[in-house]
This record gives structure tokens, sequence and C-alpha cells, in this order.
């Protein structure tokens, strides 16, 4: 019996630092947040940017999983747009953060992105609570943006599969329209307006935040993309009327493969930062 005490005693002992730590932990990244982040994705504001409004609200932060994943702060976003100094960026009101301030916010998802008791207490719904309609649509629209990482890949390669079909005919010098790359071009024009669609709806609601600059580039080429895509398009079936292919279909479809291997390239860049491919 007495055994057990004190077995059970040594556990509790060890145990409290180990919650003081997380706690402190906890206060140390919110007092960051609020000292860097809060001017830029503070509750108070009405646009905050991004639409990423709760950086205060570490439980909430903490639950995002394409922002953070407890104890793994390299497969995290947020602390890659930490580190690379993205996020704040240098220009932001609170200017940039400390390196000891980045090692806290390191540590704080290392530890398991633990939550002050307060923010723990503010997530809990009371038992008879239900979401209201416009917080239900939000999470649909949410959910449905994150399809837009999915679905990109495939105008991408439609779209420049085409462009090489129709090299191809033009150096064997073929005038009759190709009907391989007909069906590329319409296939990936449709893939090119819902892509947009979703990558609009995906921004919306957080992705990308931390690099406002490569969003906002990313997310008008890509509008720009469907839009040179659906003309593409009514060109080629323009032609297929015809029987004939036309030189306007050809210079439009260089423009919108072009464009669609610019945009996937920003999309690279916002998803593995500029620094990919030179990072060791």
């Amino acid at each position: 019996m007495n055994r057990l005490y004190f077995i059970t005693l040594v556990a509790v002992l060890a145990g409290r630092p180990a919650a003081a730590s997380a706690g402190d932990l906890a206060a140390e990244v919110r007092t960051v947040f609020s000292a860097r982040c809060a001017a830029c994705h503070g509750p108070e504001l009405a646009k905050p940017k991004g639409r990423f409004g709760y950086v205060l609200d570490l439980a909430r932060v903490a639950g995002n999983r394409e922002m953070v994943v407890p104890g793994a702060p390299e497969e995290s976003e947020l602390w890659e747009l930490v580190r690379r100094g993205e996020m704040p960026p240098d220009d932001s009101p609170a200017g940039p953060l400390t390196a000891n301030q980045k090692e806290t916010i390191r540590a704080w998802i290392a530890a398991g992105a633990p939550a002050p008791a307060i923010d723990v207490a503010a997530t809990i719904s009371p038992p008879d609570a239900t979401p209201s309609g416009a917080t239900a649509l939000t999470r649909t629209l949410r959910r449905l943006g994150r399809l837009h990482v999915v679905l990109v890949h495939f105008p991408i390669a439609l779209l420049i599969a085409a462009a090489a079909g129709e090299f191809r005919s033009a150096w064997r010098r073929r005038t009759a329209p190709a009907a391989a790359v007909h069906f590329c071009v319409l296939l990936g024009a449709s893939g090119a307006v819902t892509t947009a669609a979703l990558g609009w709806l995906h921004a919306w609601g957080g992705a990308g935040v931390g690099m406002p600059v490569t969003l906002g580039l990313h997310r008008w080429l890509g509008t720009a993309t469907a839009g040179v895509a659906v003309l593409t398009a009514v060109l080629s079936a323009r032609d297929e009327r015809r029987g004939i292919r036309s030189g306007w279909f050809r210079i439009a479809l260089v423009i919108a493969a072009a464009l669609v291997g610019a945009t996937g390239h920003l999309g690279g860049t916002l998803v593995f930062g500029d620094d990919f491919f030179t990072a060791p």
C-alpha cells in the first residue's frame, strides 16, 4: 500500500512541472501573437487579412490542421511561414519577429500546441447549442475550397498536353483540328473555371494568408487563366465546325498553357515556399 502511494505521489509531482510549463508556453505564445500578429489577424478587426482573425484563440489555431500540426513544427504551415519570415511580413505594423519569438512559436507547436484554460472553455459549446445556418454554410464553403488543391492538377496537365499536341500538328503541317487536342482543351477549360472558383474559396478560408502578394498574384492570374482557357475552348469549337485549325486558336492555346504554368508555379510557392529548391 505504501509503495503504491509512493508511486502515485511521484507521478503526480512529475506531472506538475509539465502542466505548468505547457501553460506558461501557451501564455508566452499568446503574448507574441498579441504583440506581433493581432494588428492584422486580431478578433476586433472588421476585415482581418486572409479572413484569419482568430490568432488569439489558441485552441482554434491549434485545431486548424492546415495551419498547425501539434507536435510537428516542420509539418505546420504556421511554423514554415514564421521560419521564412513571411508571417508577419517585414512591412507589418508590429514589425518582424525576433529569433526568441520564433523559437517560442516553434516550441509551442512541438509541445502539442497547448491552449490556456480560458481558450479551451471558450471553444466548448453548451449541450443545447446548435450551429447557425451561416456557420454551417461557412464551414461547407471552406471544405469545398480545399478541393482546389486536388483539382488544380487537371487543368495544368490538360492545357499543357493540348499545347504539346497542337505543336505536333503544326510541326507536321496538319491543318485539320486534332480530336485529342479539342478534348483536352474543353476538359481543361472546364477544370480551370472550377479550380479558379474553388481557389477563391480556399483563399477566403485562410489559405496563403502569410504571403499576401503571392496569393494576390496567384488568384488573379488563375482567374485570367480560366478566362483565356474558356476563349480557347470557344475557338477550338469553332475550328471543329469549320474543319480547319486557325492561327488565333494556336495563339490562345499557347497563352493559356503559359498562364496555367505560371499560376501553378505561384501555387507551389504558396504551399512549399519560394526557397523550396534552394533550402538545405
